[in-house]
């Protein structure tokens, strides 16, 4: 079972990966975990500018992570905030 297994979402792996992470890298978890609901919705253009690093930096860090590209890594934020919008439904 891989790191993207055991976690049961996105932010749970960023802060467990957060120490072995780059400095661009950290910069980018950091911003994920305060604002991860803007995050689900950027280019890694953007979120690379908003950020402040590289746009290649931010393609690069959904891999450091495990996952296979930054598309993934968008869809695991997303299923975040479907999880939220379900609980206010409930």
């Amino acid at each position: 079972m891989n790191d993207l297994e055991q976690h049961t979402d996105i932010l749970s792996l960023i802060r467990v990966r957060m120490s072995g992470l780059s400095k661009g890298h950290k910069r980018i978890a950091e911003y994920i975990l305060a604002n991860y609901e803007k995050c689900a919705f950027l280019t890694a253009a953007k979120l690379g500018e908003v950020v402040g690093v590289s746009e290649s930096t931010a393609v690069r860090f959904p891999a450091a992570l495990g996952f296979s590209g930054y598309p993934e890594f968008q869809k695991a934020l997303e299923d975040i905030l479907q999880e939220k919008i379900h609980s206010f439904d409930r």
